[in-house]
């Protein structure tokens, strides 16, 4: 009889596990969006151009410091989601509120300062890949802003969200080119050793730099405000934890995919520039048939749907810190200044980026200067997630808000030892 019991219970319980692994995935698939679209736009074209100068130059040692960048790009972002769902306020929001608008207003600068130039490398990256496909500047330019206007002028988060996430698989064109390079597999293992070259002039300024690619102001502010508006809640947070890690995994591996690529193909070659941007030497070797088209899609892919989220953060964050109507959920007449800064704050960079002569140096320290510069919204974003008095038992405890602040401190110190070494400055 007992066993009788026993094998009834177990002919209940068999499907349970599958059931159950089912609706988890249902819940991530509604919930993904925000950290998956932010994570894919942190591959963005000045990301690509840093990565890969970093393949051409050091070979694979740049893998270990971007498979190692994959806790710390979780960590910070996933405090975003969580401020999110526990207050239903973006980041500039509850900067206001808790510290003031003077601090909100410094919080939003520095990160707009930074985005300026990050809309140009965009806006260059685009022209970049459209000419390896024959497309003219004016044209891809054009093209862009079109399809930037039109998926944010449906009035409807969701729509915008599912035309963002198919638009970010195009970047895993990267991946298809890191096999296409045909890289050396012990080669590769080689370079997540330890023993990196330190000692090599520009590795730590390019490690920086890449720090500065992965981990960027505007991600803080995208995330954030992109969870509120899609409206998720308490429940929602394990998936959006999910959502962060799987995000985290799948941007520093398109990161490590065009390193592979670089330094896999690395050798004689031809110059190619457009827009003011360059291809380093490793991917400048593979622009030709195939492998041409596939960095052409990855190109314009990640400046375009980096153009997009860089825009929105910059138009959710002005619109929390004067309180003007900021939804995509709102029509163009009920959030006029909100669209109004998304639709125009790119235009002189799409300009800027036709008329370019050489932005590759320029690029690469503006990723150092972002580590830099980082440091500000990462302060209040630590205070703020630390504030049981706003997320309660959802608050950061002091053991690990005084690592975060550890993080925070050399973060911060790496950036200020680097920005002396490039700009000749002696800290």
């Amino acid at each position: 009889m007992q066993n009788s019991e026993s094998a009834t219970q177990v002919s209940v319980l068999a499907p349970v596990a599958p059931a159950l692994f089912s609706s988890r995935v249902r819940h991530l698939l509604r919930v993904l969006g925000p950290a998956w679209i932010v994570m894919l736009a942190d591959v963005d074209a000045a990301s690509v151009v840093t990565a890969a100068q970093a393949g051409s130059s050091f070979g694979y040692a740049m893998l270990l410091p971007i498979v190692a960048l994959i806790p710390i790009l979780y960590v910070i972002q996933e405090m975003t989601a969580r401020l999110a769902i526990a207050t239903g306020g973006g980041h500039a929001e509850l900067i206001r509120d808790r510290f003031g608008v003077r601090w909100a207003t410094v919080a939003v600068l520095t990160m707009v300062a930074i985005d300026m130039l990050a809309y140009v490398a965009e806006f260059a990256g685009i022209v970049l890949g459209a000419s390896l496909l024959g497309i003219s500047a004016p044209v891809a330019v054009v093209g862009a802003l079109a399809i930037h206007s039109a998926m944010v002028l449906t009035a409807s988060y969701r729509n915008f969200e599912r035309m963002a996430v198919v638009l970010s698989f195009g970047l895993f064109a990267f991946v298809g080119l890191a096999f296409a390079a045909r890289p050396d597999p012990g080669a590769v293992l080689g370079g997540l050793s330890p023993a990196q070259p330190f000692g090599r002039a520009g590795y730590l300024d390019l490690v920086v730099a890449n720090i500065g690619a992965v981990i960027m102001p505007w991600m803080l502010f995208y995330q954030q405000a992109a969870t509120v508006d899609k409206g998720l809640c308490q429940g929602d947070l394990k998936a959006c934890r999910a959502e962060t890690l799987i995000g985290s995994i799948a941007s520093e591996l398109l990161m490590a995919a065009i390193v592979i690529a670089a330094a896999a193909a690395v050798g004689p070659g031809h110059d190619i520039v457009a827009g003011g941007l360059a291809l380093p030497a490793g991917l400048a070797a593979l622009a030709h048939g195939p492998t041409g088209v596939l960095i052409a899609i990855g190109m314009i892919g990640s400046g375009l749907l980096a153009a997009i989220v860089i825009s929105l953060s910059s138009a959710w964050a002005w619109g929390e810190l004067f309180r003007w109507p900021h939804s995509l959920n709102h029509a163009l007449r009920q959030a006029p200044a909100f669209y109004g800064l998304y639709l125009l704050e790119i235009v002189p960079a799409a300009i800027v980026a036709l008329l370019a002569q050489n932005l590759v140096s320029v690029v690469i320290d503006a990723m150092v200067l972002n580590v830099v510069v980082l440091a500000i919204p990462l302060a209040f974003l630590i205070r703020l997630s630390g504030d049981t008095s706003m997320l309660g038992g959802l608050a950061n405890s002091r053991r690990r808000t005084a690592l975060l602040w550890v993080l925070t401190g050399s973060l911060l110190s790496l950036g200020l030892w680097s920005a002396g070494s490039v700009f000749g400055v002696g800290l």
